[in-house]
């Protein structure tokens, strides 16, 4: 079961800078580290699903949602994308 978490941008840059200070590199896991400082502030997830990282994404654009893709490789680049619903293809 994966967790849900409704973060702000405060939230990730504290852990980020966290990482950072622990000599952590660009695209290293920083899982232990938000769970620790989630669990430091007293929030809990939002909810659980059953669906993976990519699962999820689809089932979002599926509804009509647009959803915004973050990945971060090992040497810091980033690469942004928005994933949407593709249009409906007229007949």
């Amino acid at each position: 079961m994966y967790k849900l978490w409704n973060i702000t941008a405060n939230d990730y840059l504290a852990v980020v800078k966290i990482c950072q200070n622990k000599g952590m590199t660009p695209g290293s896991s920083m899982e232990k580290e938000f769970l620790a400082y989630m669990k430091e502030k007293g929030q809990k997830p939002m909810g659980h699903t059953g669906l993976n990282r990519d699962e999820l994404l689809k089932e979002y654009a599926s509804h009509g949602n647009s959803v915004l893709d973050i990945e971060t490789d090992k040497n810091g680049k980033s690469q942004y994308k928005v994933i949407k619903k593709p249009p409906a293809l007229d007949k």
